[in-house]
């Protein structure tokens, strides 16, 4: 009667033992899984990274292209606008030593005038000639003044 009762006992047990083999195998899949679960997690991580970065770069390099490109314009317009400026600068000059010729021809004539005093006087074509010079070198005097104006406040924009 003992050998019934532990047939009964052992048909009770609902899982039959396991072997330590088969644990131990079961414990090391889970651990190469997780770990191989990291590991295409990193890998994923340093591809995305790596793309990213990439595009950055790519970015950097157009923004220094761009940056080149408008540093060249600058360069050339900054060239042109001394070219200018000298330019005018010379003008300028020019028109100043004409403006000077322009007032010593003008200030000979009053001298003349003053000095010619009464015979001036008794002639009136000669008066005539003379006061039309007076006048034509007044308006080519004004004239050079106001280019000399504008050729300075051009200079001064620049």
């Amino acid at each position: 009667m003992n050998e019934a009762y532990y047939e009964v006992e052992s048909r009770l047990e609902r899982n039959p033992p396991r072997s330590e083999a088969k644990q131990r195998s079961y414990k090391w899949v889970g651990k190469a899984g997780i770990v191989l679960l990291w590991a295409s997690l990193a890998a994923g991580a340093f591809a995305l990274a790596h793309y990213y970065v990439g595009g950055v770069r790519a970015e950097l390099e157009r923004i220094q292209s761009a940056n080149q490109q408008h540093t060249a314009e600058l360069n050339r317009k900054l060239s042109e606008l001394q070219q200018s400026l000298q330019s005018n600068m010379d003008a300028a000059s020019s028109l100043q030593q004409q403006f000077a010729a322009v007032e010593g021809e003008l200030n000979a004539v009053k001298e003349q005038m003053s000095l010619a005093g009464d015979s001036l006087s008794s002639t009136a074509e000669s008066k005539k000639a003379l006061n039309d010079r007076i006048t034509d070198l007044s308006k080519e005097l004004e004239g050079l003044r106001g280019a000399i104006k504008k050729l300075e406040e051009a200079a001064r924009v620049y």
